[in-house]
């Protein structure tokens, strides 16, 4: 883990030329060099910590844990949690400071940290004789104001003036500790936590266990024939008890065990830690996968699916049966394929080619997933661009052009919603189904539409799919695949408004150019002073790929030319391009959803 590895030396402060943000912060010496630091007047870091009552800061909520009971959460309000996420970013860059000037370690807290993740915290304690779980009670309310403070003064890779410490603790701390809810609470609790990871690491080492912690979930296992009697017992009764030495060395840093999570497995049964498998590979547990399975099957058969909910999530009783429940959207079950899939790729990746059958089935179910929530479900008609720029373009015009209110949006008064969306260029899109914008990514989606459709019986396609591509060369091979599909008056110089493929299926072109040159891209829409704006002495170039000196591409087009200049921009020379996403929604809505 970033700052969490155990004997990591603390110097040089010096990175490419630049005075490092940890070296500022080990010399700030008050209130007004924080907020300098965190990119704040003092004046409005004082307001926010002396000023607003504490009593207003946080909006206090609980949700029920799915194994019983109630967690509270401490949300703040904006001011609070902006300063907050700043704090998170300081420490964060701070603790990747001392990681990359340090011997490199095993990661021992997985918890918190962009790198790691469940999984590797797993995959530490795989195919071993004995894993022991442990949890620890209160995890963030036991870490207090004193402690975030002192140890921000103590610990050797800060060492920060006491002042500074206390501003730092203010800006964290809640009713004396670490609320749950707040930005900067994980990485202050590993920061605090890294203690109890030193005694415990360093006490399992004496023992020959591996030791690993994932907040406060807390691993040991081992191949010795016999576990180690110095960290637990195995009672008479069948349930092992933790060592008085062990839970010693736990609360002497400042923590306590949670005396009814307690859990020793064995080779031979099942071997959980943070809720993976780890008797042979890390994996999700097999009822898990299958009850999302069925979940999947009834969602493609009927529509719906139904969920089992804890009783404490659903109106019941804590210990109470689970309730059976017509889930409500498609999230959850995305969350749980996006889980599964996360999982077995991840460790998948690791193994050898012969192992991938369960990732092979993983990620087919998740493709047929994701195509019936994006092509087969839809609630608004789904247009997809090349890229993820075209997307910024058509949202600035369509609510720049009143005369597509009403045709392409909602009214919400001043501010109307559009009535269409835009796919969502995601890693798992681009991954699984294998969309990441261009269009040798459409001629597939084009050849394997139709039979795509024949695996779903219940298939309202209520709404159509666009695909949208530059009337240019690129285009060549996509009008190929449409010829091959039996749409033959496709070319550059075609003027339909729309080919509809097959289905809810459709293709438009940018507006054609002139009869001697047809070809357009969707950045000529825009007029010549728009395309010649320069930012920082550098100018637009459209097929910009790499960082070619004195030119800037689509990306920096979209996102620092249109987006903040669009209430000034004419966008009229979108109109036609914008009637003929018009067109195939009327051309759709009467028309039979028959495959």
């Amino acid at each position: 883990m970033l700052g969490d590895r155990v004997g990591v030396p603390v110097s040089p402060f010096i990175l490419g030329g630049r005075v490092s943000l940890l070296l500022k912060l080990k010399t700030a010496k008050s209130l007004d060099d924080v907020a300098s630091l965190l990119g704040y007047q003092p004046q409005g870091l004082t307001y926010i910590l002396y000023k607003i009552p504490d009593s207003a800061k946080y909006t206090t909520f609980t949700i029920a844990k799915r194994s019983g009971g109630l967690r509270e959460i401490k949300a703040p309000i904006p001011h609070l949690k902006t300063l907050q996420r700043r704090l998170a970013n300081l420490l964060n860059s701070c603790l990747v400071e001392i990681e990359n000037a340090g011997e490199r370690r095993r990661p021992i807290s997985h918890g918190f940290v962009p790198s790691l993740s469940i999984i590797t915290n797993a995959s530490v304690h795989k195919g071993r004789r004995y894993v022991l779980n442990l949890d620890l009670e209160q995890f963030f309310p036991s870490i207090n104001f004193g402690r975030v403070r002192g140890v921000l003064i103590r610990d050797k890779r800060f060492e920060l003036d006491p002042k500074v410490a206390t501003v730092v603790a203010q800006i964290a701390c809640h009713e004396n500790n670490l609320p749950q809810g707040s930005p900067c609470s994980p990485v202050l609790s590993n920061i605090v936590g890294r203690l109890l990871d030193i005694r415990l690491v360093r006490f399992a080492r004496q023992h020959k266990c591996t030791y690993s912690r994932y907040v406060d979930d807390i691993t040991f296992s081992t191949n010795r024939t016999a576990f180690p009697t110095e960290l637990a017992v195995h009672q008479e009764s069948g349930d092992w008890d933790l060592s008085q030495s062990l839970v010693s060395e736990i609360e002497r840093a400042g923590f306590r065990v949670h005396a009814r999570k307690t859990r020793m497995q064995v080779r031979g049964s099942r071997q959980l830690t943070t809720g993976l498998l780890v008797n042979e590979k890390v994996n999700v547990r097999p009822e898990y996968y299958r009850t999302t399975r069925s979940m999947c099957a009834a969602l493609f058969n009927k529509g719906t699916y139904y969920e089992m909910k804890p009783a404490a999530l659903a109106g019941g009783n804590a210990g109470d049966a689970a309730i059976k429940q017509f889930a409500n959207s498609l999230d959850l079950l995305e969350g749980r394929l996006g889980y599964i899939y996360h999982v077995r790729d991840t460790v998948d990746r690791r193994e050898s080619a012969e192992k991938k059958k369960n990732s092979t089935a993983t990620r087919k179910l998740f493709h047929k997933f994701l195509f019936y929530k994006n092509f087969v479900a839809l609630k608004k008609p789904l247009i997809i661009t090349e890229g993820k720029t075209d997307s910024i373009y058509l949202r600035c015009a369509i609510r720049s052009l009143s005369s597509f209110h009403g045709k392409l949006t909602i009214d919400r008064g001043s501010k109307p919603r559009l009535s269409v969306s835009f796919l969502n260029f995601t890693s798992t899109v681009h991954d699984v189904l294998q969309l990441g914008g261009g269009t040798g990514d459409f001629k597939f989606l084009m050849l394997r539409y139709k039979q795509l459709l024949t695996e779903f019986k219940h298939a309202p396609l209520v709404h159509p799919v666009i695909l949208l591509i530059d009337n240019d060369d690129g285009a060549k091979e996509i009008f190929g695949v449409a010829k091959q599909l039996g749409i033959t008056d496709v070319s550059l110089t075609s003027k339909a408004a729309f080919y509809r493929i097959c289905a809810n299926l459709y293709l438009i072109k940018t507006p054609e150019g002139t009869d001697q040159n047809p070809k357009t891209c969707i950045e000529d829409l825009f007029d010549s002073f728009v395309r010649n704006t320069l930012l920082g002495g550098k100018s637009f170039d459209p097929d910009k790929k790499h960082n070619e000196d004195g030119k800037y591409g689509k990306a920096h087009f979209a996102e620092k030319v249109i987006r903040p200049q669009a209430a000034d921009i004419d966008f009229s020379k979108f109109e036609m391009l914008l009637d003929r996403i018009v067109a195939v929604i009327e051309d759709y809505a009467p028309v039979s959803k028959d495959i």
